[in-house]
């Protein structure tokens, strides 16, 4: 998967991934080689949305609304 990839394509994969491990059809080298790309994809999204987070608390203290910007946790 390319690093320039989507959010919306990431998850996709990631949704992709859950239903290749519920079906555990495959050898086990193949799910712990899946099970490791759905970790590092969720991994990343995860730093994608914590980076969105912080611009957006950023832009609402760019235009005076610090005190109405809650986290999104």
């Amino acid at each position: 998967m390319k690093k320039s990839e989507s959010f919306e394509n990431k998850i996709e994969r990631i949704e992709n991934i859950i239903d290749e491990l519920d079906n555990a059809e495959l050898p086990l080298e193949e799910l712990l080689k899946i099970y490791e790309e759905g970790m590092k994809l969720s991994a990343e999204c995860r730093e994608f949305l914590n980076k969105s987070e912080q611009k957006i608390i950023e832009i609402g203290k760019s235009y005076g609304k610090s005190d109405s910007v809650q986290s999104l946790d």
